[in-house]
């Protein structure tokens, strides 16, 4: 799926070599053979001269080492920054208020809070690119979860991106640990967002959002079940047809294989579940037994696939075992990385990630763990989803102990994403406004979001007893947050209005990554959380609408009848503001972004089936999912927080104000801060 927000994607497809390029390695290695021999006679003849040279080889070697050895740092300041997904005003400023959160209101008291702007559009990914780049999107180059191809109408995740068989970097613009780095002061970046494939840098660092499962998507659970299965499309996993035999035989699911010419098929790997009466089962693959019992999370479980020509992607996964009566019921969470051992470097060093399971045991690799679509679509509970969310929170809690327990010196970052997800997935219970709001829900469940903030809190107060008199300290998130009432379907609301045009207008509903449209007679489409995209001529392969002024005059008309568009059913006005991409891009990568962003009344959010390009049922439809709350709205009605122990001078903070900041902590001055072309400048 596109991270937790969109369908699942294709994934990596690794190209199967065990047939003919061992029988084209084994005409080599016969041909080495013939002169084997040869070889052998000429060392035994020569072993004198030659031991000498490998020794003065690995003398000079030895030296060289010495001399390029990066120099130890002197430098020993601290500045440690914790990123908070979501934090948002209208939730803590009360809770400040009432007592709730003791060590944020002690942090205000000891330097400075302040709302902080977030970025346009409000998304998770382009968010904590500012963050961590200073830059906006037209600089840094990543503007939605979703990007598309011009020339093909091709859609894939931002972070999808492969370069020669490997994961490309999404972010185009240096971070704040490249400048520090230029400086010789250390950083340690723990799962920051965008940061997949790692960064060379002088540090440490561990990918966050944007690494993949082993299958190459952003997360795909697997689900056994005895029950009938919905002839709809599931969208957050592969579900599977089960039996209530005493033992039967399942597969976990791998990455795509393909031999040249061949289509990609997953590589599986066979288990066999007994079941043991009624509560309990025996998981046997791989010469491994698990026991599983209803209703308890296993531990993790190692697994290993082969790719071929010796090559093996190791991954580690949990079982739950929903139930057994009346229905089997199987959960097989994402299969993530095996940190000891990932088909792809997910740290810096890349031996970082191993050092982290050695010190602190398995944990989760996939840059977003928690399975929201899982629950979404009721294959997990409240109660299920919330222990994996404890599981997350408990592991990289584990991880910013581990770095603070050894922190030197530099510049030290950790994020947390638990507060993000909650309110995604239980704002539902706050809100009697909220179509899914049941006023006699469990109450645990109506306290549940003020609870994870209380979590952040503790966390909060964990860093503060370790604090130096001398030490900087920021906590920041990158947005706000709302309730998510109405799904509004753009391509719909394009079509009814002319704009865009389908094949098949009985066919083509319902359909995703931009298919089933006639390109001939289409001026315009959505795709993404809020994009819209004129179909122009020389840019799109298909484009009917000239650059130019017959480009701006048709999007100042789409502007001006999406801000005028009504919702009928509350009389409510469905977009707050639409903005140019002229207007709110500036940088080499702006002509990249989509020609119009919607910034969404509250309460209002681009569908499922429009980020994905896809058409929905009407234009515009009650939100039924779990997914009941969200900041996919105006940016100007989902502003971050910030508090620092510092007092901070500049008014109106925002997200681009950060890595500034963290570089005049790092001894960079004004003068060499304002040619680094940042969008944002030091709070200090």
């Amino acid at each position: 799926m596109i991270l937790q927000y969109v369908d699942p994607g294709s994934g990596y497809a690794f190209l199967n070599m065990s047939a003919w390029l061992i029988a084209l390695l084994a005409g080599f290695f016969g041909a080495f053979l013939f002169f084997f021999r040869r070889i052998f006679r000429f060392i035994k003849k020569h072993k004198g001269p030659l031991v000498a040279g490998i020794l003065l080889l690995i003398l000079a070697g030895t030296l060289i080492g010495v001399f390029m050895t990066k120099p130890a740092t002197s430098f020993d300041k601290k500045v440690i920054v914790l990123g908070m997904d979501a934090l948002s005003p209208k939730i803590i400023e009360p809770m400040i208020q009432r007592g709730k959160l003791p060590h944020f209101a002690r942090l205000k008291a000891m330097g400075s809070y302040d709302r902080l702007a977030t970025t346009n559009p409000p998304q998770s990914p382009v968010a904590w690119a500012a963050f961590a780049t200073g830059k906006n999107p037209g600089k840094n180059g990543i503007f939605d979860f979703i990007k598309r191809n011009p020339k093909t109408y091709g859609v894939e995740l931002v972070f999808s991106e492969m370069d020669r068989g490997r994961p490309a970097r999404a972010l185009k613009a240096k971070g704040f640990w490249d400048y520090t780095s230029k400086r010789k002061v250390p950083a340690v970046v723990l799962a920051c967002p965008d940061t997949f494939p790692a960064d060379k840098i002088f540090g440490k660092m561990l990918s966050g959002m944007g690494v993949p499962d082993i299958l190459g998507t952003q997360g795909t659970f697997t689900f056994y079940t005895s029950e009938p299965l919905n002839a709809g499309q599931e969208t957050g996993g592969k579900v599977f047809s089960a039996s209530k035999a005493p033992i039967q035989t399942m597969h976990l699911i791998g990455p795509r294989m393909a031999g040249p010419g061949d289509t990609p098929a997953n590589v599986r790997v066979p288990f066999k579940l007994t079941l043991q009466g009624k509560n309990r089962a025996a998981v046997e693959f791989q010469n491994k037994r698990t026991e599983l019992e209803v209703g308890q999370w296993s531990g993790w479980n190692e697994v290993e696939f082969n790719l071929g020509f010796f090559k093996k992607a190791r991954g580690i996964f949990k079982f739950y075992l929903v139930e057994t009566e009346p229905e089997f019921k199987l959960y097989i969470s994402p299969i993530n990385f095996d940190p000891r051992s990932p088909l792809f470097p997910i740290s810096y060093p890349a031996n970082y990630s191993r050092e982290l399971a050695d010190h602190l045991g398995l944990y989760y690799t996939q840059g977003m763990p928690m399975d929201t679509w899982a629950l979404n679509e009721k294959r997990l509970s409240e109660k299920v989803f919330l222990q994996q969310a404890e599981d997350v929170l408990k592991e990289r809690k584990a991880m910013l102990d581990l770095e603070l327990g050894r922190f030197k010196g530099g510049i030290l970052f950790c994020y947390f994403e638990s507060v993000d997800i909650i309110q995604h997935m239980f704002w539902r219970y706050t809100d009697p406004q909220h179509p899914l709001y049941d006023k006699d829900a469990a109450e645990e469940y109506k306290q549940e979001i003020e609870a994870w903030y209380k979590r952040m809190d503790d966390v909060l107060g964990d860093v503060l007893e370790k604090l130096g008199p001398q030490d900087t300290l920021i906590v920041l998130s990158d947005h706000g947050f709302g309730a998510f009432r109405r799904t509004v379907h753009l391509n719909n609301w394009l079509a009814e209005k002319g704009y865009l045009v389908r094949k098949d207008s009985g066919a083509a509903s319902g359909q995703t990554l931009l298919n089933g449209i006639d390109w001939s007679r289409t001026k315009a489409y959505a795709l993404g959380f809020g994009g819209i995209y004129i179909n122009q001529k020389d840019r799109e392969s298909q484009g009917v609408v000239e650059p130019g002024e017959e480009t701006k005059a048709l999007k100042d008309k789409i502007a001006k009848e999406l801000e005028a568009w009504n919702d009928e059913k509350y009389a409510a006005p469905v977009a707050k503001n639409v903005y140019r991409q002229e207007n709110i891009f500036r940088g080499p990568y702006a002509k990249e972004a989509p020609d119009l962003y919607v910034g969404f009344s509250p309460g209002y959010r681009a569908s499922w089936q429009t980020a994905v390009g896809g058409m929905g049922t009407g234009l515009i439809e009650d939100n039924l999912k779990k997914w009941s709350g969200d900041h996919l709205f105006d940016p100007a009605t989902v502003p971050g927080v910030i508090f620092s122990n510092k007092k901070i001078v500049q008014t109106k903070p925002s997200l681009c104000d950060i890595t500034p900041t963290i570089l005049k902590a790092s001894g960079y001055t004004n003068e060499e801060i304002k040619e680094c072309d940042f969008d944002g400048k030091p709070l200090f």
